[in-house]
This record gives C-alpha cells, structure tokens and sequence, in this order.
C-alpha cells in the first residue's frame, strides 16, 4: 500500500469545541508524527470568534504549530464564505476536507453556503460527525439536502466504532477463520449481544441528551452498525474493503425490531444533572431484533446500552448453542477496552475430583502490538484515501433509522425505569 498520503487541506467548523481540542487535534498530531505514514496536511481551524492557534494547541498538540491556521467566520454569513474559498486557494492542496465539529442544526447551513461558493467539486469531501437526523423523516431531510451540492462519494460519515481496530478485525476475522466461518449461523448459535456500556454519566451534555437519548445516540449508530457487521456475509477476499459496506447494508435491511422487548431507563440523578425535573428522556435502552436472513433466522439479537453503568465495555457476546452444560458456549469480540477476542472453555479443574472448570482462551491486541491507532486517527486518514468502508453510507443510515422508526412512534409509550448509578446492566434488564 501506498503510505504517503495526498496533499490536504483539512478544514474544522467548530475547531474552539470541545470535539475538536480533546480528540481531532491529537489524532492530527498522531498522523503527523506517524513512521507509518507521510502525511501533507494543511489544518485550517474556523472559530466563529476571534482566537489565536496557541490558544487552541496545547503541550499534546503543539506539534501542530506550524501547518496549523485559524480563521474567524459567521457560518451563517454567505459573504463570508468568499474569503474562506480564497485562503483554499493560497493552501493550494490537492484536496480539502471539511470536518464538522459543530452542533447539528449548523450542517445545513454550512453545506449550502460551501456549495453556493463551488466548495463542492470532486476534490472537496464532507466529514460529517452523527447524529443523522433524529427520526427517519429528518435523516431523509439531511440526506437528500446534502445530496444536492455534494455527491455520496464525497460524503464521510462518521461511526467511530466502526474505526475501532476490533470491529475492522471482525470481516477479517470471520472470513479467515475456518473455525468460526463454517458455524456462523442459526445452525449452531443461540443468541447475540451487542453491548455499549458506560460509567460516565451525561457529563454537563445535558441540553444534547434531552434531545437524543441513548436509543438515538447509541443504538441507531453504533450498536446497528456493529451488529450488521457481526450478521453480514463474510467477504470472499478479507481485504477487500469496498465490499465491507453493500455487506452491511444487506444484513441491516434483514433486521426487524421486536416492540414487545424495549426495555427503557434513566439513573436516579440524571433528572438534576440534565437540569431538567419532568424528563422522560432514558439513558438506558435495550431492544431485540430479528432477521428475516435464512442464516440467521430464529437467533435473537440484543442490543445493549447505558450511562452510568457498573463498567465501561463495548463487545459482541455470541453465544453458542449446547446439547449439555459442559461445552463451550461464549464468544466475545472486545472492541473496548482491552481489545480483542476471548472464548470460554470447559477445562478439567486440576486435582482427584471429576470437576469442571471454565476458563477463558484470549487474544488480546496489546500484548501483540505496541500502540492501536485511535478512532479519530483512522477516519481521517481513511477520509484523505477516499476508503469509505468505515463511514455510514445514506442508505444504512435510512436502514437504521426504518428500524427503530415503529419503535420511535411509540417510545413514550414504554414505561421508563430508574436505576441506580453503579448498576449492572443485568439488573436492569432483570427487572422488566
């Protein structure tokens, strides 16, 4: 492969945010610095407010100084993007991409003004952060505006679990693994597990999650995404990445929503952190799925998430069906923390009894590898190559929201319970 990497201008709405200083700007200072690859970035920060590049880089990020300028603008000034267009012509690179680090409601306008200024020709690209939309009807909105001044190839959408280096392995390591390819389906596992679980709370976030919620905010992105990835038909060739995305899209538009297993809930607490005394908005979601794939017929598949949890883990649990108790049963893919692949055996426990014993075969990343690329790293550095198989195409993003749509309609509906902080998320389920 090719490691050097094209000539880029890398523009960032929003670059005084806190998106921008805690995760872009040291995934820039990572590429930038990388033996692996040679990078030719230009950074060019946009702040809506005056402010000086050493006020936005700091000891992390100071490796940025010199290919790093900043430039005040009004996003919703038209006139304002002429000057914006000028300085891209000064860069001069061979392509500039426009990373939104901005709330939601401030896309629209930035894409329509960079289009009515011609900031939108094949060598421009999008890198567009979630959510998308909060409901079918204004993902659709934001789809098809988007799609008026720039074409989908030019369009990056962001999931940065799918950027997570487990979840790149899961194609490869389906498709290259005989022992798992050949029992991947209804014939031999029982049931799935897609699980995102946090110890933070919402973290001063409140205005953003009464709008969102863990359903929109976790599971149409992330547990979707990682669950068609689990579900989807392994590629013939491993590294062939541009089948990775038709492959998840098939698998997405299997799946349906079982109504009947919504489980909702909010941590005790959350009502006055939000600032908020009358909130229903849940910070705990569980709903079950099935797929109309004759492979995966019969084999309900989980979907997990919640703040203020007893731990912090993202996993796929597959469990493995059993004709007796003593048989290996779990599979776990750890996307974080600690990622990697552990499978649970039955073993003879050492000594004169007959017993049994359950232990653990594991595979983990850092005892192999010194250092895992961050997520952000990567969807840029896949952003600058053109790679798309690690962003939401607009069709998968419509998939995922047609599936939770019916539930969506209904969602006030569910009875909302309050858990402690610290619980497990068994608990909760538990309690349904």
């Amino acid at each position: 492969m090719n490691n050097e990497l094209s000539a880029t201008t890398l523009v960032i709405f929003g670059v005084t945010g806190d998106l921008s200083r805690r995760y872009l700007l040291p995934a820039l200072s990572e590429i930038c610095q990388s033996s692996e690859i040679r990078a030719e970035l230009k950074i060019l920060g946009v702040s809506r407010r005056e402010v000086a590049v050493l006020d936005i880089l700091d000891d992390k990020t100071r490796s940025l100084d010199e290919q790093f300028q900043v430039m005040q603008m009004d996003y919703q000034q038209p006139q304002e993007y002429q000057e914006l267009s000028e300085k891209l012509t000064q860069l001069g690179s061979a392509q500039t991409i426009f990373y939104f680090a901005v709330p939601p409601e401030a896309v629209l306008p930035i894409v329509n003004n960079l289009g009515a200024i011609g900031l939108n020709t094949a060598q421009h690209k999008l890198l567009m952060e979630k959510p998308f939309g909060t409901d079918m009807a204004s993902a659709r909105t934001l789809i098809e505006e988007t799609g008026r001044q720039f074409k989908e190839d030019q369009i990056f959408r962001i999931d940065h679990y799918l950027a997570k280096e487990m979840a790149q392995n899961i194609a490869v390591f389906l498709g290259s693994n005989v022992l798992f390819r050949d029992v991947w389906n209804n014939r031999f596992i029982e049931k799935i597990e897609v699980a995102v679980e946090e110890q933070i709370g919402i973290e001063g976030r409140g205005k953003f999650y009464e709008q969102t919620g863990a359903l929109r905010d976790i599971v149409q992105s992330h547990l979707l995404q990682l669950a068609a990835l689990t579900l989807m038909e392994p590629c013939p060739d491993v590294f062939d990445m541009s089948e990775v995305r038709p492959r998840r899209l098939a698998a997405l538009r299997q799946l349906k929503a079982d109504p009947a297993s919504v489980v909702k809930g909010q941590y005790d607490g959350y009502k006055e952190e939000a600032g908020v005394p009358d909130s229903a908005v849940e910070t705990f979601a569980a709903v079950t799925l099935t797929s109309a794939d004759p492979n995966w017929q019969g084999v309900p598949i989980r979907l997990i998430t919640g703040k203020n949890l007893d731990k912090r883990l993202t996993e796929i649990r597959v469990y493995f069906k059993k004709s007796q108790s003593a048989q290996a049963n779990l599979l776990r893919l750890r996307v974080q923390p600690k990622e990697g692949i552990e499978l649970e055996l039955w073993v003879k426990k050492p000594g004169y009894e007959q017993d049994l014993q359950k232990l653990p075969l594991d595979f983990n990343y850092q005892q192999y590898f010194d250092r895992l690329p961050d997520a952000y790293e990567q969807v840029i550095v896949d952003a600058v190559r053109g790679r798309a198989n690690l962003f939401a195409s607009s069709e998968e993003v419509l998939a995922s929201w047609e599936i939770l749509q019916p539930l969506l309609d209904r969602w006030q509906d569910y009875p909302l319970k309050i858990y402690k902080s610290g619980d497990l998320a068994e608990t909760i389920l538990a309690a349904q």
